[in-house]
């Protein structure tokens, strides 16, 4: 198993907390450096998926329950466990019909899907403008 998927894994099932305050850290920055008000939703959804899935993990002890996983499906990693009746939020657990997602996870990709398609849609307008400048600058230019 690659050591950044080791270490990633170990961070969200031993301390759910740290690694949801580092992921929290990098969405502030994201917030510095895009100001814009579709930016903030894409965080907010964000937090709230990694919220969800920090609750609903830190509560089933460090292990991510399945709602509905098919017996034929072999989980990933322990991290993962079919839900059984102790298993506690089994709404925020992963649900097989949403494709073996959770709620968080939608937010989630939702979220980041906003802040990544605000940041593509700003930097083509950016290219535009600078692309219509340097054309202006070709046109007006004395022989």
């Amino acid at each position: 198993m690659h050591f950044v998927t080791m270490t990633h894994q170990l961070a969200w099932m031993e301390h759910p907390a740290i690694w949801l305050c580092e992921s929290c850290a990098i969405l502030w920055l994201v917030l510095r450096v895009v100001r814009s008000p579709l930016v903030r939703t894409g965080v907010l959804l964000m937090l709230c998926g990694l919220g969800m899935n920090a609750l609903v993990t830190d509560t089933n002890a460090g292990s991510m329950p399945v709602v509905g996983m098919p017996s034929t499906v072999v989980p990933a990693s322990p991290m993962w466990q079919s839900a059984t009746f102790q298993t506690r939020m089994p709404l925020l657990a992963d649900q097989a019909r949403l494709g073996l997602f959770s709620i968080g996870d939608i937010a989630l990709l939702g979220g980041g899907i906003l802040i990544v398609a605000i940041c593509l849609r700003r930097t083509q307008l950016r290219n535009q403008v600078c692309n219509a400048q340097s054309l202006f600058r070709l046109t007006t230019r004395k022989p």
